[in-house]
């Protein structure tokens, strides 16, 4: 399975504390603009912390600006989906990102509102997502809160074929950590699955048979 791969001397550069060297939101706002990735993600930092409408609108904008994909990740993970539609709407735009460790980003973020109509659209797509590692991050998000949005999301990523069989296996083993309803509903149309591992997933959640009632004589 191949990895981003980020410099080691960049993340080296990233090591030490970063909010801690800003004092105000102003100095922030002005540090987005520089031209060093440190500051940049220094304020990202910052901002992040404020969850605030102003400091989560700068950073929404800053990811449409943010040529880092690393940076454009920090911004996504930064921000509170369930408090701000600024956060959310740049959320979405993440799930369309070229790179693919922001759209893992963005599956995170976006399963935290599972449930609302836009959020699930693109979690639907992503669950199709060409990088198995988006397709893990969109099982493991949506599996924390079982519903049955989030069987159906999950339920999509075992059933698509196309995928690896490493995500096919984590959608199971996830569907089958439910125990709820939508996820057996999942899951049971996969009793056949030519992997064995998947097989016995589904299977676990098949219903016991009822025992024939003993006749009195």
């Amino acid at each position: 399975m191949k990895k981003i791969l980020i410099v080691p001397a960049f993340i080296a550069a990233f090591a030490a504390p970063c909010a801690a060297e800003l004092k105000d939101s102003g100095a922030a706002l002005e540090a987005l603009n520089s031209d060093s990735a440190k500051d940049r993600l220094e304020a990202i930092y910052y901002l992040g912390g404020q969850r605030n409408a102003v400091a989560y609108e700068a950073l929404a904008g800053q990811f449409k600006a943010e040529k880092d994909a690393y940076l454009r990740t920090q911004i996504v993970e930064a921000l509170d989906v369930k408090g701000s539609s600024w956060a959310f709407s740049c959320a979405i735009a993440a799930s369309e990102d070229s790179n693919k460790a922001v759209r893992q980003a963005a599956s995170s973020a976006l399963a935290r509102r599972a449930g609302d109509p836009a959020a699930d659209a693109r979690l639907k797509t992503l669950a199709g997502d060409p990088a198995e590692e988006v397709r893990l991050a969109v099982v493991s998000s949506m599996a924390v809160e079982p519903s049955t949005t989030s069987a159906s999301i999950i339920g999509a990523v075992l059933a698509d074929r196309k995928g690896t069989l490493k995500a096919r296996q984590a959608a199971a083993e996830a569907l089958a950590g439910m125990k709820i309803p939508a996820g057996d509903t999942e899951l049971l149309k996969h009793v056949s699955d030519a992997d064995p591992k998947i097989k016995a997933a589904a299977q676990s959640r098949r219903p016991a048979k009822a025992k024939k009632a003993v006749k009195k004589k």
